[in-house]
């Protein structure tokens, strides 16, 4: 704080000392007419009075003259010759005209006594001895003052200052719990409230990385161990026919590690902002139904009659390898727990687009309506990837939702099967 406090100082009384002979210099300068014709006003009755008592004096008997007067006058007098003083063509004027010359800081007046070559110069007496002295004391004492107001400004600058300082330190030091509280007149509480979304940002990511890694282990160790035990069964099979149900079994879990890579891949791509997200007007009903074309062979193959119940919408404006990715991945979903039929829709409402995808399967349970959008959640403990998917499938929809200003929620269908609707901003 002290540092903080003497370079304020400083450079509080340097720039204060710095104007106020700045404005000093430049009234001066503005009004320097004025204060001529105000000094002049104010020493011309006694220059006045001078001259009339010496205009008929010649000589020494002038400079008597003007000895006898110097007592009666608290003014500096004496009598000069033009030629000494160098007179300007401006204040040779000035005298021509009867006016006072002023010099020096209206300090020293000279005046015509007679149109010849000997003036009158008047000087007003000398400032105190002491007056320097108190020009300094009041410097000293202004900047004193000036001292304890910047004292008592910065002192709670610098106790909300430390507080974030603190704060940033035990986050620093892995407490990412760490937040920082000020008062509502904090003048540093907007970059108080800064630091804690991005604390609040970091905290999150990191948690969910730590979930996605451990998760990921988990998830891979499954298909992993199955190869390595189809491995040592070809090894040891005699027979080509089996040997060949063996490899199948092998690509299809080679094809299932492939696929959670790549859902992996992409919801790490859209959780941590590297993906730049880039709109496009997309044709609505053809771009419909290629992302239902996409996966009509796996409703066929599961028995259930994929629908396109309305499309209201003649341009969408989105993303559409993501949005793309975003609707099948909840359509596969509906495949997966439908029983007869699976249907979408894509209708705009306001400012809002919104994909909606009814099913008439069990449904979702109130307690798990949230939890199925985390990574590698599954309501169903029994189900294993063969029939519930990685459960990265919910996670990506809500990355690509929320990338695109909307969010996605899940409710009950006409049917009594799961209703998601997923909605984002339309922007121009």
């Amino acid at each position: 704080m002290l540092r903080l406090f003497l370079g304020l100082f400083l450079v509080m009384t340097v720039g204060l000392v710095a104007a106020l002979q700045t404005v000093e210099h430049t009234f001066n300068a503005l009004l320097d007419n004025q204060m001529q014709a105000y000094n002049r006003e104010a020493v011309r009755g006694q220059a006045w009075s001078l001259i009339e008592h010496m205009r008929d004096q010649k000589g020494a008997a002038r400079e008597a003259q003007l000895d006898a007067l110097r007592p009666h006058y608290g003014l500096t007098l004496s009598l000069v010759e033009a030629d000494h003083l160098k007179l300007s063509d401006e204040e040779k004027a000035e005298l021509d005209q009867g006016l006072l010359v002023i010099r020096h800081d209206y300090t020293q007046f000279i005046s015509n006594i007679d149109g010849g070559s000997q003036l009158l110069s008047i000087k007003l007496p000398p400032e105190p001895s002491l007056m320097p002295f108190y020009i300094s004391a009041a410097y000293m004492m202004l900047a004193v003052l000036l001292g304890i107001v910047l004292y008592f400004w910065v002192r709670p600058h610098w106790r909300d200052l430390e507080k974030l300082r603190l704060a940033a330190e035990r986050f620093g030091d892995n407490d990412l719990s760490a937040r920082i509280q000020l008062s509502k007149r904090s003048n540093i509480r907007d970059l108080a409230e800064h630091f804690n979304l991005m604390a609040a940002r970091i905290e999150g990511l990191i948690a969910n990385q730590r979930e996605l890694t451990n998760a990921v282990s988990h998830e891979l160790r499954t298909p992993i161990a199955r190869l390595s035990f189809e491995l040592d069964q070809l090894k040891q099979q005699p027979d080509a026919s089996q040997n060949r149900e063996l490899i199948a079994d092998m690509y299809a879990d080679l094809g299932e590690l492939e696929e959670m890579v790549s859902e992996l891949l992409t919801y790490a791509s859209l959780e941590r902002g590297a993906t730049v997200i880039t709109r496009e007007n997309i044709q609505a009903a053809n771009w419909l139904d290629s992302v239902v074309g996409s996966v009509a062979l796996e409703a066929e193959a599961a028995g259930v009659q994929l629908l396109i119940g309305e499309c209201r919408v003649e341009e969408v404006r989105i993303e559409p390898r993501f949005m793309a990715r975003a609707v099948i991945n909840l359509l596969r979903n509906a495949i997966r727990y439908a029983e007869q039929r699976v249907e979408v829709s894509l209708v705009r409402i306001g400012d809002q687009y919104e994909v909606q995808v009814n099913d008439d399967g069990p449904g979702v349970p109130l307690a798990g309506r949230e939890k199925i959008f985390e990574p590698f959640s599954r309501l169903d403990a029994s189900r294993d990837r063969r029939t519930g998917g990685f459960g990265l499938g919910l996670a990506l929809v809500r990355r690509v939702s929320q990338s695109h200003g909307g969010r996605v929620e899940v409710g009950d269908s006409p049917w009594g099967g799961a209703s998601f609707r997923m909605t984002w901003a339309h922007l121009d």
